[in-house]
């Protein structure tokens, strides 16, 4: 199917499609556990993560992307989500409730300024705050690390963490169903040089395990391709017929 939108990053990659799951948001209770505390522990968690992702980054990558860790360092301790969140908590809600609503009140004025721009800032703070929602709910994320053949990641939008694993994985390239070129996720992509590209609708097309081929040069994306388109991407990649 030809997928007229954004090129995120140029280049071919095959594979076998792969859904990153979605996080369900558990009601945990800690009923034997002070909130505030519980609410500072997980921030603290997340900063350390953030650490080491900085680290890696100033050792390997550019300063660029250094500075999107750095960023989201910033999200995770602005006083903007920090004290409104005490202050529910102070009011009686669970850790976990407190964060969910501040946070959702953040993005909600964010999402009322329509632009490319605001749009990357939003899937930041996605980002960010995914990280300590997963510490408050005592949940881990899916490790995409562990993928042991060539495969393609469908996702909803861009997160620049994910992206930044996809370094050590065996994920070839990305396809996502929002997305632009500019915000923080097509940045990191470029310098890691990961094929990927953004074409709405694409999560309800494809399916898990279907063999997709990226071309975002031509801004194609190929599901079950036939005998003979496939072995004219393997033979473009190198790969052994």
């Amino acid at each position: 199917m030809k997928c007229n939108t954004q090129i995120i990053s140029h280049g071919i990659a095959l594979g076998k499609a792969k859904f990153l799951k979605v996080l369900e948001q558990e009601n945990i209770h800690h009923d034997n556990h002070n909130q505030l505390e519980l609410f500072h522990t997980a921030v603290k968690a997340v900063n350390d993560q953030l650490d080491v992702q900085i680290k890696q980054a100033e050792t390997n990558f550019s300063d660029r992307i250094t500075e999107i860790f750095v960023t989201h360092k910033f999200i995770v301790n602005d006083p903007l989500i920090i004290e409104p969140t005490e202050k529910r908590i102070e009011q009686g809600l669970s850790a976990q409730e407190s964060y969910k609503e501040t946070v959702d009140h953040v993005l909600s004025d964010f999402s009322k300024i329509q632009n490319e721009y605001m749009l990357g800032r939003i899937v930041d703070i996605l980002d960010a705050t995914d990280k300590v929602k997963v510490q408050l709910n005592s949940i881990h994320e899916e490790v995409i690390s562990d993928e042991i053949e060539d495969t393609i990641l469908v996702l909803k939008n861009l997160k620049p963490s994910i992206i930044f694993e996809l370094r050590q994985s065996n994920i070839k390239g990305f396809i996502a169903s929002e997305g632009v070129y500019t915000q923080h996720s097509g940045i990191i992509a470029r310098e890691i040089k990961i094929p990927g590209m953004v074409c709405p609708e694409i999560v309800k097309k494809i399916q898990e395990n279907d063999f997709i081929i990226i071309d975002s040069d031509n801004e194609l994306v190929i599901i079950n391709p036939d005998e003979d388109t496939l072995q004219k991407y393997q033979k473009e990649e190198g790969y052994e017929l």
